[in-house]
């Protein structure tokens, strides 16, 4: 007997091992082994077994670490595509699936079980403190665990012993995830009267969650149209038909705040993300796999959780891209969430004020179905959107509009989102001298400067230097900060309007808890003046806010990348629908030095629809997605020549063997990002119709040999070519 084991490194091989006899019995696919590796031993993945071998010599594997497969059979299956369509070995995917404590040995507590028929009789009328936990110990259910049983009683352990030796009681050692998984009663929330455009909508997906039907259902609904109440109803049809779902959301940032909504309706609710401790995600992931949860939330990791019986997928804000993964495996969540779907035969529910152009183009194809929600939730209107043109207004932060606008929402009692797509107090410091811009040594881009720390920092990799007095290389002290954070915007706004409360959101200063606990602040009224980024523009239900004042609307439109009109129109369509979402009305004023772009202009209108037949079209004139599919190829190296004439030895093997009359080609260039952690990167973009011709490309690719001191990363649908 010969099993098959992967492993967590980036090679294309699985290696085989022989099942010694001790072991037959218990081997399993899914299953961690400790197996010899060259000169030592290493743990993989047991993902085949095979009755023969030509292998002249072959290792025993040496021993089991887990008594049951940690993945169910359809998750190995699904495994094994995400390596082949992305590129990557299968044990770095399983690596993947994993939470970090699930792939741990997991931990054992003692407990305290009551032995049964015993009596306080056997105990001696001097033990009174034995008594006194025994009468403790009828009001647990389960046995409870020692150490938190001694804590909570304040009884000694002198006196647990008492019980022991009489017989009353005995310790054992229980699986921990057994003793803490708890569920969550929900606390009846009634659901809201549903609109004829929801119920529509629930009506085409209800049979096909009754009948395990796989399907794509876009939901395109303005910002307030009502889609999460469309997600709940689906949700609770999948839960009473016996079977369970899972919900994406793209930010960590979003997950409290969804998980209170379907805590309100669901009583078995699971959340999974990378905030959580590891002892979390296991128990969390344990649960699931027990079938204990009935509703799965959490970010593009989620997807993998092991639910006995999928029968729907919902993908909330789909167009957005932290589903996409960016190191291996390089996956895009929803698009493995279809896979999922697929393979268990249930239907998928994709959400969005403003679809990936990826996904619109599927339903104007007919691979998807459409749902449109154009209107908000009780009749309310969209928010006018006003655009400032900043190019009269040089110099400026806040323009003579914005600031008036501020001070009546402030005076009638409304709140206020200033946003700002950029973190830090000055994007450049700059020689008014020599013009020295102080630079990253590892990257190819300037550095920011936060006041607050008084540092200069790189947004790439982290690199920190305090900030100089002088120029370095002219050596006058004519240091400039040019542009603007969140940073600036907030000491600003505290200078344009001195008595009211702030609240600051970006990733400087909310971390873990730390983030909930800023929008709950403004979400309850103690801050008036909300100042974010993106985490703040997207999903988060804030009915006071009436005005949104979008600081600079251009920060993404000009980058070198292909979706950056997309992104931009997306990016303010999303803030602007935070504003007007109660009976007061609002409004939304944009500062922009582009107000006749077609993104800035239809965004503006609320007009995702005219926006994306737009961009199809000149995606269609350029050849680029969603009208063709794409990877790209980046190598990177420490030496600039020779990361160059690899990425050319690359390109020249993939137009030399692969189908070029199927595969378009382009490069080798320079990255846009051409440095980064100090090391020099070059490109191959590759564009094909056909999906099985650029897998063969990228296999190509992959299996060209490069020396040891060059990376090359296959990425198949990249998030941004940058």
């Amino acid at each position: 007997m010969f099993a098959r084991v992967a492993f967590d490194l980036p090679v294309p091989t699985e290696f085989t091992y022989a099942v010694p006899e001790r072991l037959r019995a218990s081997v399993q696919l899914g299953q961690r082994v400790r197996v010899p590796f060259r000169t030592t031993t290493r743990i993989g993945y047991l993902v085949a077994f095979e009755d023969t071998s030509e292998l002249p010599r072959i290792k025993d594997i040496a021993s089991i670490l887990d008594p049951d497969p940690l993945l169910p059979a359809e998750l190995m299956q699904l495994a094994r595509w995400i390596s082949g369509y992305y590129c990557c070995s299968l044990g770095e995917v399983i690596q993947a699936m994993l939470p970090g404590g699930v792939r741990k040995s997991r931990p054992k507590v003692r407990c305290a079980v009551i032995v049964e028929g015993a009596t306080i009789e056997s105990l001696s009328k001097r033990a009174k403190r034995a008594a006194e936990l025994w009468e403790e110990l009828q009001g647990y259910r389960k046995p409870p665990v020692v150490a938190r049983l001694l804590a909570e009683t304040g009884i000694s352990r002198a006196a647990l012993q008492t019980l022991v030796k009489a017989g009353m009681v005995r310790i054992e050692e229980h699986d921990a995830d057994e003793q803490f998984a708890t569920a969550t009663a929900a606390t009846g929330e009634t659901p809201p009267e549903l609109e004829p455009q929801q119920s529509a909508v629930l009506d085409a997906i209800y049979p096909d969650i009754e009948a395990k039907i796989f399907r794509t259902h876009l939901l395109l609904g303005v910002t307030g149209s009502g889609k999460t109440e469309v997600y709940l109803r689906a949700i609770d049809k999948t839960v009473r038909d016996g079977r369970q779902a899972i919900v994406l959301v793209p930010e960590i940032a979003l997950t409290p705040q969804t998980v209170r909504r379907f805590r309100a309706r669901f009583d078995r609710v699971a959340v999974l993300h990378s905030a959580q401790s590891e002892s979390e995600r296991r128990r969390a992931w344990t649960r699931i796999r027990r079938g204990e949860a009935d509703v799965v939330i959490g970010p593009r990791s989620a997807i993998f959780a092991p639910v006995p019986h999928l029968g729907l997928v919902v993908v909330d804000e789909e167009h957005e891209n932290s589903f996409k993964q960016e190191t291996t495996p390089r996956y895009h969540a929803r698009d493995v969430a279809l896979v999922r779907a697929k393979a268990v035969h249930c239907p998928v529910l994709l959400g969005s004020a403003t679809p990936s152009l990826e996904s619109y183009s599927n339903a104007l194809r007919g691979r998807y179905v459409l749902h449109r929600l154009p209107h908000r939730v009780g009749k309310l209107p969209m928010p006018p959107v006003e655009l400032v043109d900043m190019s009269g207004e040089p110099g400026r932060l806040f323009s003579p509009r914005l600031r008036v606008a501020v001070q009546h929402a402030i005076d009638a009692g409304g709140q206020v989102i200033l946003f700002l797509n950029r973190r830090g107090f000055a994007t450049l410091v700059l020689c008014g001298r020599c013009k020295h811009m102080l630079s990253c040594p590892h990257c190819s881009s300037t550095l920011v400067f936060h006041k607050g720390r008084r540092r200069a920092a790189c947004h790439l990799c982290g690199h920190e230097t305090p900030l100089p007095d002088r120029c370095p290389e002219c050596h006058q002290a004519a240091l400039k900060q040019v542009g603007s954070g969140t940073e600036k915007v907030l000491e600003e706004a505290e200078r344009a309007w001195p008595r009211v409360t702030y609240v600051r959101v970006d990733s400087d200063t909310a971390r873990g808890d730390q983030i909930e606990e800023a929008l709950d602040q403004f979400r309850n009224g103690a801050a008036r003046i909300l100042v974010g980024t993106q985490m703040v523009a997207k999903g988060h239900h804030f009915p006071n806010v009436t005005l949104v004042g979008i600081v600079n609307a251009d920060t993404a439109l000009h980058l070198p990348d292909f979706r950056a009109n997309e992104r931009t129109f997306s990016l303010i369509a999303q803030v602007a629908g935070r504003a007007g979402r109660s009976e007061r009305g609002g409004r939304v004023i944009v500062q922009t030095y582009n107000p006749g772009h077609y993104a800035v202009a239809l965004a503006a209108q609320h007009d995702f629809e005219k926006f994306a037949r737009a961009e199809l079209e000149e995606r269609e004139l350029l050849g680029l997605p969603p009208l063709r599919r794409c990877a790209l190829l980046v190598v990177s190296g420490e030496d600039q020549a020779l990361a160059k004439t690899q990425m050319q030895r690359v390109a020249d093997s993939v137009r030399r063997h692969s189908n070029t009359t199927l595969v378009e080609v382009r490069g080798p260039a320079k990255a846009p990002l051409e440095r980064l952690r100090g090391r020099w990167r070059f490109m191959v973009l590759m564009l094909s119709t056909s999906a099985s011709a650029l897998a063969e490309a990228c296999a190509i690719a992959r299996g060209t040999k490069v020396t040891r001191k060059i990376d090359l990363v296959v990425d198949m649908d990249p998030a941004a070519a940058l």
